[in-house]
């Protein structure tokens, strides 16, 4: 076994336990009693831009952690990584229901970015497995989110 295999194994796992809140805050905003649900909605908002501002950190440390990255490189990987924060703090000053839609678009759009990452080598092989599920259902649950706001 290798080091990757315990750290991919760990990612997953942290991961999927990060999409408690994304699950149990986009259902009781839909589902649970009023005065829960306007509780609930703006805190899956913040939960929302949180992990945003979490993504755009893990290309940071993507590009930090190569010293062979060229200066275009590093400053495109620096620079989309700075995107995320900016769209998580843009969702918490516009209207609720505005601000889940752009956490999912969020979510989703950067999956982009993961990918390109991960052609450039500058990823493990196995992060998009680790990317996919969890930004799907992220967006999924901010898309409740507007819909319930």
């Amino acid at each position: 076994m290798t080091l990757a295999d315990p750290m991919r194994t760990t990612a997953l796992r942290l991961g999927f336990v990060g999409l408690i809140p994304f699950i149990g805050l986009a259902t009781a905003a839909a589902f649970g009693p009023e005065e829960l649900q306007a509780a609930a909605n703006p805190a899956l908002l913040a939960y929302g831009a949180t992990i945003l501002s979490f993504l755009g950190g893990i290309h940071w440390g993507l590009a930090l952690a190569r010293a062979d990255l060229s200066m275009p490189d590093a400053l495109t990987m620096l620079g989309v990584g700075v995107l995320p924060q900016l769209l998580g703090w843009v969702a918490l000053l516009v209207p609720v229901s505005l601000g889940h839609v752009l956490c999912a678009s969020g979510l989703a759009l950067f999956l982009v970015a993961d990918h390109t990452a991960l052609r450039q080598g500058l990823a493990p092989a196995w992060f998009m497995q680790l990317r996919w599920p969890l930004s799907c259902a992220a967006a999924l649950a901010m898309a409740v989110g507007a819909i319930a706001a």
